[in-house]
């Protein structure tokens, strides 16, 4: 009777032991972006090099894709339309986003936009929109004259709460448009952990997947191969001012 007890009491002090070991891999596990299934084939993975660390002469790359020096505030004026409208708002970021065979594009951010500047934002692009946090921007390529504006409102997600808004925008030039989706979800965890927090986003055109960004730990990029030359430069150039903006905010935070 003695044996089996304590080989009973042997056993639970084992699982126990692993049910410890297994919970501290999990927490001390890196965290992943939960992205869509049609971008775990086909599909180009690129780790991001420069996010974390100074800000000062900071440039982001990953795979063929790199950034001039980042710049805090636009000292250059730029031929966009988009720049004129919105040059009083608190948050700016510009760089030269170079692509593969020489390809590269000048892109201009804007966040923590001024009260005044929300109607001509909606005007501008033409859409209502219900939230004052935006994040928005232009990208034009060196070889197109049309540029590419996007917009992503809701931008950091919801607020505590179990509304689960949404984080939608889109990119568009001309009758091209790619729409951008939060991801709330990160591999091996809960959503209805995860829920409220907004850790990456996604690309869709003509309602398929065709790319996304996360924007926790050093970050990482995800482009179908099935896409052209120009539109991947496109979503390198949002790609790499939604991780620059992360940065931003936290330093905005830091700063109250």
């Amino acid at each position: 009777m003695k044996q089996i007890l304590n080989s009973s009491l042997l056993l639970t002090k084992t699982t126990f032991s692993l049910l410890l070991f297994t919970v501290f891999l999990f927490s001390c596990r890196t965290a992943e972006l939960a992205v869509d299934n049609d971008l775990k084939n086909e599909t180009e993975i690129y780790s991001v090099k420069g996010r974390q660390g100074s800000q000062i002469g900071q440039v982001i790359s990953f795979g063929d894709f790199k950034t001039s020096k980042v710049k805090r505030g636009w000292t250059f004026g730029y031929s966009i339309p988009f720049i004129v409208k919105f040059n009083g708002a608190k948050e700016k970021i510009s760089f030269q986003q170079f692509g593969a065979n020489g390809t590269s594009a000048e892109v201009a951010l804007v966040s923590r936009f001024k009260e005044t500047e929300y109607q001509p934002l909606e005007d501008f692009f033409a859409v209502s929109l219900h939230y004052k946090n935006y994040f928005a921007g232009s990208v034009k390529l060196n070889n197109d004259s049309q540029p590419w504006d996007f917009v992503v409102h809701n931008v950091d997600g919801a607020n505590r709460s179990m509304t689960k808004n949404k984080t939608v925008g889109f990119i568009q030039s001309g009758k091209t448009r790619v729409d951008i989706a939060g991801i709330r979800e990160l591999e091996g965890s809960s959503s209805f952990i995860t829920q409220n927090d907004v850790y990456g986003y996604e690309f869709q055109l003509d309602g398929k997947v065709i790319g996304a960004v996360s924007t926790i730990n050093n970050g990482k990029v995800w482009f179908k191969k099935n896409i052209s030359d120009e539109l991947r430069l496109v979503l390198a150039s949002v790609s790499s001012g939604l991780i620059l903006r992360n940065n931003v905010e936290e330093e905005a935070l830091s700063l109250k």
